[in-house]
Parts: structure tokens; C-alpha cells; sequence
């Protein structure tokens, strides 16, 4: 009797063996793999990236905070120049009505006006309440052109005035 061994069995046998055998490991290898990288990953999470979004989250906080004081302060600004525009228009109405009945004065009350106003003006440029006559501003040549023109227009007859009244008292008439 003859026996025969069959090789080609132990050798599928032996394969088989050996790539179930390296699956097994190979997925053992790779769980613990995975959870020693998950580990590495969590520690530095929590070290390096959490502090970073903690403060970044902070800086985005204060900056969001600074952002509404801002916006509030722009508010606030902006109601208080709505204000003063209707303060300035208001005394615009009032000079304009003083100036129509002043039209018809006499010159020398008008020239009175003119002192008193420079006299005002200097005063008040001197504190730093403004920053030029009344009739040189920017603001009051573009939102009341009439006003600073007719102003304008009293300074120079009151200047040629005083002018005139100066040379009538250097020169005396025989």
C-alpha cells in the first residue's frame, strides 16, 4: 500500500493559515495603531489646538464687544450731528430774519453789528469755539450761501467805512 501525502493540501493549508493569521495581526497591528494615533491626536487636541481656539474665541469675543462699543459710539455721533444741524439751521432761520429787518438799517447800525460780531468772533476763536468769522466758514458758505454772503457783503461796506471815516479824521477838511 502505497501512501500518498498530499502536498498540495498542506500547502493550501499552510497559506491559509498564514494570511489568516496575518489578517489577525495585521488587524490587531492596525486597532492598535489606530488607537495609539488617536490617543497622539487627543493629547495634542487638547495641548496645542484647545488653548489656541480658547483664545482665539476670546480675541473674536473682545473684538465683537469693541465692535458694538464702536457701532454705539457712531450712533451716538451721528444723533448728536443730526442735532446740530437742526441747532444750526434754527440759528440760521433767526439770523436770516435779524439780517432781513437789518437790510433796512441804517449804515451805521449795520457797521455796529459788524464790530460787535468781529468782537464776538475774536473771542470766541481765541477759546477755540471757532475757527473763523462767521461769513469765512466752509460749513456756513455751503448750507447758507446767502447768509455768509450778505455777511460778507456788511464786513466790506463796514471796512470801507471805517476806512473812509479814517482818512475824513487824518485829513481835516480847511
Amino acid at each position: 500500500m502505497s501512501y500518498q501525502y498530499d502536498y498540495a493540501a498542506e500547502s493550501n493549508g499552510h497559506v491559509i493559515g498564514l494570511r489568516r493569521g496575518y489578517e489577525q495581526g495585521f488587524k490587531a497591528g492596525e486597532v492598535k495603531g489606530w488607537n495609539k494615533a488617536l490617543a497622539q491626536w487627543e493629547t495634542e487636541v487638547k495641548t496645542q489646538w484647545e488653548p489656541l481656539v480658547d483664545r482665539l474665541t476670546a480675541e473674536r469675543n473682545e473684538a465683537v464687544l469693541a465692535h458694538n462699543e464702536l457701532l454705539e459710539q457712531v450712533r451716538a455721533a451721528g444723533q448728536k450731528n443730526k442735532n446740530w444741524h437742526y441747532a444750526f439751521n434754527s440759528l440760521v432761520c433767526a439770523l436770516d430774519s435779524a439780517m432781513e429787518v437789518l437790510e433796512h438799517a441804517p449804515q451805521e447800525m449795520r457797521t455796529r453789528m459788524m464790530i460787535d460780531l468781529t468782537n464776538r468772533a475774536t473771542y470766541m476763536h481765541s477759546k477755540g469755539w471757532i475757527n473763523s468769522l462767521p461769513q469765512q466758514n466752509e460749513v456756513v458758505r455751503s448750507l447758507a450761501s446767502k447768509t455768509a454772503n450778505q455777511l460778507q457783503g456788511w464786513w466790506d461796506q463796514a471796512v470801507a467805512f471805517a476806512k473812509k471815516t479814517t482818512d475824513r479824521d487824518k485829513n481835516p477838511a480847511p
